[in-house]
């Protein structure tokens, strides 16, 4: 008996396993479709040569780490892939992180996230084959981690050949040949010029002898970091070039190259100056809010912000949820243009966003593009920012707006949507922006750094407004900027993810449905026949 017992159990576990067995292999036959491609490496050699496969293999393996966390919380297709949409959110979190730059192409308008192609930010300088190459990619295939690392390490190198071609521009307008081998003093002359040229946005045409000149001339009033830049600039050549007497064209643009990845760095510094001056004039500690008066009260603050209300409010800056009380968000300030500098024709670099580290950390800690309010709660809560303290309790409010979020979405959250990002912000009100909600466009590359700035009568106004209400913001009802509504990062690959997720579910109740007869039917006493009464 008790043989027959021990056989049934080992008959029933047999076939939970190949139950569970079954349905792993059917997932793998879904993930097979459609047929593997051609590895992308391969198809860049046979399209561009092998020149461009190994400049793109020397870099795949840095930027695989520095995407795989974020492609890992992504939602993707039967592949293991992600579609157009999320390949651009991925770059424009990649290289916002590594340099903080923001290119061309990459980053939202207004906030939302739609579905052109990441390739689009290449503009027409690159091959027209290699355009080719990755469209057709990601149209039929989507782009797997390794091969959104190869288009990663792609558009580093087209960044780096457009230093090449603003360089060339300095050389004739100094009137030197590129061809030419130039002295220590001319190299420092001809890096420092290209500097104070592009870094404060000078047009990217042909330009004079004397608009150069005149260029160098201003740099100094135009750019306030001109000295510690000039320090990064030297410091680099000798890094690169070390006791060098003469240089050849391509060590100034290695130069140049390297100092375009670092002069985020270095930028940054200046950002978390104007944060750590704004905060001591919030409206309320922690709001990350400040009054436009306080903001332009440059005695106090011992600081010039002078960008006028019509350029805040066209980049996303005001909050006017109280349109008699208008405030400035910190973090929205400063990722504003007007702190940006644009040192190539692809990319603006800008303050880092410190809310990119606090999403790398939700993304790791939860690995799925969705997940419940009660996981999201429970992780945030633990996770410290640079002026918010860890193993807090989330308030009631904040709680409660997780979850009409994942009301809104049948009961999951969405982590890379305009919902979470807004409800990031008002968990971290210092260090993440505040999602515009709507079509009003933020084209960086549409703006200039000559920002239109504020007029004595309205910085008197509200200078006037802000001392009035000075006292009021402890009594008054604090209005709320939360709007209700839905941008997702790619919403057919949320949808997929989903309907996926229901299957899944189906399948594994299914299958236990299965077992249990099976269990039951097994481990049930047999009976014994039972002749029939005549």
């Amino acid at each position: 008996m008790e043989m027959k017992w021990a056989k049934r159990c080992l008959l029933a576990l047999i076939l939970v396993q190949g139950s569970f067995g079954f349905r792993k292999k059917a997932e793998k036959g879904l993930r097979g479709l459609p047929r593997e491609p051609k590895a992308l490496l391969e198809e860049f050699e046979q399209v561009l040569g092998a020149e461009h496969r190994e400049a793109a293999e020397l870099r795949l393996h840095d930027f695989e780490e520095d995407l795989r966390v974020t492609f890992k919380a992504l939602p993707k297709n039967p592949r293991g892939a992600v579609e157009a949409p999320s390949a651009r959110y991925a770059l424009h979190r990649l290289f916002n992180k590594r340099h903080g730059w923001q290119i061309k192409g990459l980053e939202t308008a207004g906030g939302a996230w739609d579905a052109e192609s990441p390739v689009l930010a290449m503009g027409d300088r690159v091959p027209s084959q290699m355009r080719e190459l990755f469209e057709d990619r990601l149209g039929s295939y989507g782009l797997t981690l390794h091969e959104l690392a190869v288009l990663a390490a792609t558009m580093e190198k087209m960044f780096e050949k457009d230093v090449d071609e603003r360089l060339k521009i300095v050389f004739r307008a100094m009137k030197v040949n590129p061809e030419d081998k130039v002295s220590h003093p001319q190299a420092e002359s001809l890096l420092w010029t290209y500097v104070a040229v592009f870094i404060t946005g000078s047009p990217v045409e042909l330009l004079s002898e004397g608009e150069v000149r005149r260029a160098l001339t201003h740099f100094a009033a135009r750019f306030p970091r001109h000295v510690e830049t000039k320090a990064l600039l030297l410091h680099i050549t000798e890094e690169v070039a070390g006791v060098n007497t003469e240089y050849d064209f391509q060590i100034l643009r290695k130069i140049l190259s390297i100092f375009g990845q670092r002069l985020g760095a270095l930028e940054d510094r200046e950002c978390q100056v104007m944060k750590g001056k704004l905060m001591t004039v919030e409206d309320r500690a922690g709001s990350g809010l400040v009054r436009l008066g306080e903001f332009y009260g440059t005695n106090k603050l011992n600081f010039h912000f002078t960008e006028g209300p019509d350029y805040l409010r066209a980049n996303g800056v005001l909050d006017e949820s109280d349109p008699s009380d208008p405030k400035v968000m910190i973090p929205n300030y400063l990722a504003s243009p007007s702190n940006c500098v644009q040192p190539s024709g692809y990319y603006s670099i800008c303050c880092f966003d410190e809310c990119e580290a606090l999403m790398d950390q939700v993304e790791q800690g939860l690995e799925a593009p969705m997940s419940t309010p009660e996981k999201i709660a429970a992780l945030v809560s633990n996770l410290p920012s640079a002026t918010q303290r860890g193993n807090r309790t989330l308030s009631p409010r904040l709680l409660g707006l997780l979850d009409e979020v994942a009301n809104h979405h049948g009961g999951m959250v969405p982590l890379h949507g305009r919902l979470f990002a807004q409800w990031m912000h008002e968990a971290y009100p210092r260090e993440c922006n505040y999602p515009s909600a709507g079509s009003t466009s933020r084209d960086r590359f549409a703006q200039t750094l000559d920002v239109e700035h504020v007029k004595d009568e309205e910085r008197s106004k509200y200078w006037n407004l802000a001392k009035s209400r000075e006292n009021s913001s402890s009594t008054e009802t604090t209005t709320s900027r939360w709007v209700m509504k839905e941008e997702l990062v790619d919403q057919k690959a949320f949808q997929a993810q989903v309907k996926s997720s229901l299957k899944s579910d189906l399948t594994v109740f299914g299958t236990l449905g299965f077992v249990g007869m099976a269990f039951a039917k097994l481990l049930m006493p047999s009976r014994p026949n039972m002749k029939k009464e005549i």
